[in-house]
């Protein structure tokens, strides 16, 4: 079953400070590799947006594979250090 990404209007007020959400949907749907941890009823990805930054994405489980985006920024270079890590050195 494909997973479902949707916004709300406070999804849409947390991405306003510079992040877009064709970007978070990008990160969401497209982007390869990426890092994804479930816990709870709370998912947080990592991936490249479509310029290749780095962006964090929090979405909570709203119902099974059904997802509210909560949130996004991206990752500084500690952080991105972190997950080229856990890739493996995947870049």
């Amino acid at each position: 079953m494909e997973e479902t990404y949707e916004f709300d209007d406070q999804s849409y007020a947390a991405l306003a400070a510079g992040i877009a959400w064709q970007d978070v949907i990008y990160t969401l749907y497209d982007s390869r590799p990426k890092v994804r941890r479930h816990i709870g009823a709370v998912l947080n990805v990592a991936a490249r947006d479509r310029q290749g930054h780095w962006l964090a994405v929090a979405l909570i489980d709203r119902d099974d594979n059904d997802y509210l985006v909560v949130g996004a920024r991206y990752l500084d270079s500690d952080e991105v250090a972190t997950v080229t890590k856990m890739l493996g050195g995947l870049q």
